[in-house]
């Protein structure tokens, strides 16, 4: 919006300006054509820091997902150890009480 605004700001400028109207219109081409540039260019540096960030994330989303994927199955093993030691402990106490 800043440079759509600096572009009208330019064009009516040159449009009020006391200079002759071949001189005015070529001003005003050879203006539109540098914002026309910039403009340009700056959406090219955009789409490539864009693509850059696409990259970036999508690996740091994929080591996140490995980084959780390992610690998930570490946690799932470390449950079912525990759970195993607390069934055998349940057990234990059950045959010793049972056999009071």
């Amino acid at each position: 919006m800043f440079l759509l605004g600096a572009a009208v700001g330019a064009t009516v400028a040159l449009l009020t300006a006391p200079a002759s109207g071949v001189r005015t219109r070529k001003r005003l081409a050879r203006k539109t054509e540098q914002a026309a540039d910039y403009l340009i260019n700056t959406g090219k540096t955009l789409l490539e820091k864009c693509d850059d960030l696409y990259e970036t994330s999508s690996d740091m989303a994929e080591d996140v997902s490995r980084e959780l994927s390992s610690k998930y199955r570490a946690l799932h093993e470390y449950t079912r150890h525990a759970l195993d030691e607390a069934e055998t402990i349940l057990r234990r106490t059950k045959s010793a009480v049972t056999s009071r």
